[in-house]
């Protein structure tokens, strides 16, 4: 049974040994294999597994979204239904799940616009990259943002 070592950490090696008795001196590449690896996949994308057990027509499904993500999608019937609440008389604003609504999209409006600056800063730079390693690229580039 391991037991818990200097530091708090588990000693492994005298549980180890009884079936693994590799341990000799540290591997050759021991110095160069990495102690810790985490690795994402797929950083920032959403996998959707789409079935019949959750879709009547998941062929036509995946079709839909390899034009239109669900969060274009959603966001197209959230703007409709926007303009659909901007012309509600005043007394059917008062209703509580309209209030719900507005209060959503006016939270992803905010998201949205928090969004923009990072990517603002990222063009930015990318730009003043381009202008030091390839100014012919750069001289191009500002000539057609110019237009």
């Amino acid at each position: 049974m391991a037991t818990a070592g200097e530091g708090g950490a588990a000693d492994f090696g005298a549980a180890r040994n009884a079936w693994w008795n590799w341990d000799v001196p540290p591997w050759p590449w021991s110095s160069v294999a990495p102690q810790r690896l985490d690795q994402q996949i797929n950083p920032g994308w959403s996998l959707f597994n789409v079935t019949y057990n959750n879709s009547s027509a998941p062929a036509i499904e995946r079709d839909v979204l390899q034009q239109h993500s669900y969060g274009r999608q959603i966001g197209r019937l959230m703007d409709a239904i926007s303009v659909l609440v901007e012309r509600l008389p005043a007394s059917a604003r008062d209703d509580p799940r309209i209030d719900d609504f507005k209060a959503l999209a006016d939270d992803i409006a905010r998201i949205k616009k928090n969004a923009r600056l990072p990517r603002l800063e990222r063009l930015q730079q990318d730009i003043e990259a381009l202008r030091e390693e390839d100014p012919k690229a750069y001289a191009q580039l500002k000539a057609m943002l110019a237009r």
